[in-house]
């Protein structure tokens, strides 16, 4: 597929998940090709804003503090963007399989020293202590982009069972052709302005 025909079926696939077809989606591919971008433009169509309809984590993420995002926003939707190590560790990723099940009501678990029987202790009372319960249904969705080749984020094909998965993979070629047809659009930072004719001149400088 073309990098144009790529991020449109992005789109549909976000939209998708958004509507309910799937519980999580995952979108790999390398960095700098606007997939945080498009995500946060389809989330933002759709009347949400983080921390208002969806949830922003990036960066490193441990499985105790997945575990604890999940259940604070266990029925939202996060998003985890450039926090490919999430993936890399094995109780992380067992998490996240376990929160992109195709079950509508999804139950995770903790069996540790800083988890509370949620039978005995109420949300509340939890939080209060710093602690997680041992256990919670989560019906909230998962959206995580990576920087990572499609092979390396799902390498023993666990993930492709539970959500969407989509590679964006452009050439250089296509990326160039692509920025030249939306340099227009590109929002500059406050205070800075370029000309139609200095923009494209920078694509043609990059190219």
């Amino acid at each position: 597929l073309t990098f144009e025909a790529q991020l449109e079926d992005m789109e549909k696939l976000l939209k998708m998940t958004l509507a309910g077809a799937s519980n999580a989606m995952f979108i790999a591919g390398r960095g700098g090709v606007g997939k945080t971008h498009t995500t946060e433009k389809i989330l933002h169509q759709a009347g949400l804003q983080d921390g208002s309809g969806y949830y922003k984590i990036t960066g490193g993420a441990t499985a105790s503090g997945i575990y604890e995002l999940l259940w604070k926003r266990k029925d939202q939707i996060i998003l985890f963007d450039d926090s490919d190590s999430a993936l890399g560790d094995q109780e992380a990723r067992n998490i996240i399989k376990a929160a992109t099940d195709t079950k509508k009501v999804r139950k995770l678990s903790w069996n540790k020293k800083n988890a509370l029987d949620p039978e005995s202790f109420t949300d509340d009372e939890i939080a209060e202590q710093g602690l997680v319960p041992k256990y919670f249904e989560f019906t909230g969705k998962i959206i995580f982009i990576s920087n990572l080749s499609l092979s390396k984020l799902d390498p023993d094909g666990a993930l492709r069972t539970r959500a969407f998965i989509i590679d964006i993979d452009p050439t250089e070629m296509e990326i160039y052709d692509f920025m030249d047809k939306i340099v227009s659009l590109i929002e500059l930072d406050d205070g800075l302005k370029l000309d139609l004719k200095g923009r494209k001149r920078v694509v043609e400088l990059l190219r």
